[in-house]
């Protein structure tokens, strides 16, 4: 998770405290959101991911049939979460891109792009 963290530090202009809640923001978010079998490869790859899961707050994830504008609603709130921690949205966009580029990177490209089409949504800002 160092690695991740001095990435966003370097690449979004963040401290590392606000660098390392956004990471947990993101891996919370999939963690609800997305298809455990789709969240394993980056489990097993990264045991801190699942720790950081694990340490969410209790959220149900929206129901298919509750969804609106295809799961936006659910990437704004994260979004917003982000936000409070000073960020724009131009940085919140690339926090998201630089966390998915780096799973990319150490989980492997196809697990990853499963997990980003299995959350609504989350297509557009990747």
């Amino acid at each position: 998770m160092d690695e991740l963290i001095a990435r966003l530090t370097e690449r979004v202009e963040v401290n590392g405290p606000t660098a390392e809640a956004l990471v947990a923001l993101v891996i919370q978010f999939l963690a609800r959101e997305a298809p455990a079998s789709a969240m394993a490869p980056l489990y097993d790859t990264h045991p801190w991911a699942r720790e950081l899961a694990d340490a969410a707050p209790r959220e149900d994830a929206t129901l298919p049939s509750e969804r609106h504008f295809g799961g936006m609603a659910r990437l704004m709130l994260v979004a917003d979460r982000m936000m409070a921690h000073g960020l724009t949205m131009p940085q919140v966009q690339l926090a998201v891109r630089e966390t998915v580029a780096y799973a990319r990177e150490t989980v492997g490209a196809e697990p990853v792009n499963l997990l980003v089409r299995s959350v609504p949504g989350l297509t557009h800002v990747v």
